[in-house]
């Protein structure tokens, strides 16, 4: 038997198969599809957010079938953006009003006085009495009352301003808060101040941060037998404020699940990016505990994916319901809300899901000429994304790099292709690889069988021959 007879036709089969396969350039028509893509300035990279057509007709869970297209029906090469970062806003500082506390010479601290607050032609008045309402008199500054009730912030730290002394100063104080001048917090117990001055040098330390926190009152104090701190002026500063990047959202209505009780099933659509989610129920006065769990594929078990109590309550003339919960972004489009049987189910009427998603990002290279194609929609196109930080070089994450790069702006989705290549059955491509190759397996079994009874064979001629040559 001739053996590299049989082996070489073999070899090039699977050879020509998978060249075939591996090599065969890609064109919009394999795709099933696609969305122009129009750009109005000269650059080399452009940026494009993808709707929530492209996860509807996309036939990867995770969109790794997505290509770019020039005018020449020529891949380009393309990357895909992370979720943009929470971006911070450092607020201005506000001026608050200051308020002297003084007491009489015998008494401790303001912890032991009652504080309240009247307005009369314009003017505000502090008020300083002992618990049983009697008048303090005002003979020894014991702190300052600033008031924070105009401010809609939370606050962080307050900046306090005095008159320089000679000789400087060194002192510590206490800050506290409150909402009603009745019951305080403290903040910061023992908050250092400095203001020193040498050699024409000036070390000044005039801020005290705490834990953001809203409030309406801030009061500053020091032990009686320190030296009072004479403030001319307090700045309140506010943490700083996330901007959350703008989302869309898509509604789903629940269909109750055949055969089982209290559960309700979503379509989104797609498998989009959710990272909101929102349950509306059918009728009012209602609050429900409920789990939620999801799903890329039918086929698929369902994950949990949080727990929540959902309600829609009558109040004051309107309805009031939970914010969108937040949950971890993933790619999920079936979502299961199953409901604890223990609170009497939804009543009548099916409830509604709203999930909040934040599109995606590609950067593209403009190779070649316009106009620019984004193709989808084959499940046997497998993900071509190269990392950011290789499709354009001296790239870092952050709003300025991004805002550098032209927006490519997009037209309406149409049908590019067979619609049947985003569908897995037609994999016809990749079938026909894993049946040669399956098949290379068996002749080369085969082959090891065929050798295998051929050596057994001849074992005994060459034991023969082995004794005939032995020496008598």
């Amino acid at each position: 038997m001739n053996l590299l007879a049989i082996i070489r036709p073999l070899v090039i089969a699977v050879a020509v198969v998978s060249a075939a396969t591996a090599s065969a350039a890609e064109k919009p028509k394999d795709f099933a599809f696609g969305i122009p893509l129009t750009v109005d300035a000269d650059s080399a990279f452009y940026r494009a957010a993808l709707p929530a057509v492209f996860y509807a007709g996309s036939a990867r869970a995770d969109q790794g079938d997505l290509r770019v297209f020039n005018g020449d029906d020529a891949v380009v090469p393309y990357a895909r953006l992370d979720s943009p970062p929470a971006t911070r806003e450092k607020k201005a500082t506000a001026a608050l009003p200051i308020f002297p506390l003084r007491v009489d010479e015998q008494s401790g601290e303001l912890s032991g006085l009652s504080l309240s607050i009247t307005q009369s032609a314009g003017k505000t008045f502090v008020n300083l009495t002992t618990k049983d309402g009697q008048p303090v008199p005002a003979q020894r500054l014991a702190g300052y009352l600033l008031d924070a009730s105009d401010t809609r912030e939370p606050i962080s730290a307050i900046v306090l301003a005095w008159a320089p002394k000679s000789g400087g100063m060194n002192t510590r104080v206490r800050v506290e808060a409150s909402d009603d001048l009745n019951q305080w917090r403290t903040l910061v117990g023992d908050a250092p101040l400095l203001d020193l001055e040498y050699d024409g040098r000036r070390l000044l330390r005039d801020r005290v941060e705490f834990r953001p926190l809203p409030t309406k009152y801030l009061r500053i104090s020091w032990p009686a037998a320190q030296a009072p701190l004479q403030l001319s002026a307090a700045r309140a500063e506010f943490g700083d404020r996330v901007l959350e990047t703008p989302h869309q959202w898509t509604e789903a209505l629940g269909a109750a699940v055949a055969d089982k009780e209290d559960e309700y099933q979503f379509d989104l659509g797609g498998a989009l990016p959710v990272d909101r989610i929102a349950i509306e129920l059918p009728e009012l006065n209602s609050v429900v505990p409920a789990q939620l769990l999801a799903r890329t594929v039918p086929e698929e078990p369902w994950r949990p994916v949080t727990s929540l109590v959902s309600y829609r309550l009558r109040q004051d003339g309107g309805e009031v319901s939970p914010p969108p919960l937040d949950v971890a972004p993933a790619g999920y489009r079936y979502w299961l809300l199953r409901v604890d049987p223990k609170s009497g189910g939804l009543g009548r009427g099916q409830p509604r899901m709203r999930a909040g998603w934040v599109p995606r990002e590609i950067v593209f290279a403009a190779r070649g000429t316009g106009p620019f194609l984004i193709a989808y929609g084959n499940v046997a196109a497998a993900s071509s994304a190269l990392p950011i930080t290789t499709l354009v070089p001296g790239y870092s994450s952050g709003a300025e790099p991004l805002a550098a790069i032209a927006v490519a702006h997009m037209g309406a989705a149409a049908p590019l292709g067979d619609i049947e290549q985003a569908k897995p059955r037609r994999e016809y491509r990749r079938a026909t690889l894993w049946a040669v190759l399956i098949l290379g397996v068996v002749v080369l079994a085969w082959m090891a069988w065929q050798l295998s009874r051929q050596l057994n064979a001849s074992s005994p001629s060459l034991k023969a021959e082995a004794e005939n040559d032995r020496p008598t």
